[in-house]
């Protein structure tokens, strides 16, 4: 079920200045939603993707781990990607590039 369509029962007051107020207004016009929905939604979108955000950036004690030795470990270049990219900043079709590092891979 989504929030917004839940019953109402509490209240949020906020004080904006009145060109705040002016652009939100704007804004929710051209969703064709009223101010409240717009902002609600608005503001739910956004508390979602922190919270998501927040719970994909959380790692196991392994996972952590993992990334430590792989940030620790040398790193490593692969002929074949060193040799598309130095053809893509020379300006050689992408096509060209992807059938040159598709020859370079079979070898």
């Amino acid at each position: 079920m989504d929030i917004q369509e839940t019953g109402r029962s509490e209240r949020l007051n906020m004080r904006i200045s009145p060109e705040a107020l002016e652009l939100l207004r704007a804004a929710a016009a051209k969703q064709q939603q009223d101010l409240s929905a717009f902002v609600l939604g608005t503001a739910m979108e956004r508390a979602r993707a922190v919270l998501l955000e927040d719970h994909v950036l959380r790692l196991s004690p392994h996972a952590v781990l993992q990334l430590e030795k792989a940030l620790d470990s040398e790193a490593t270049v692969v002929p074949q990607l060193a040799e598309l990219v130095r053809r893509v900043r020379g300006g050689i079709s992408e096509t060209a590039a992807t059938t040159h590092a598709d020859s370079l891979a079979a070898h």
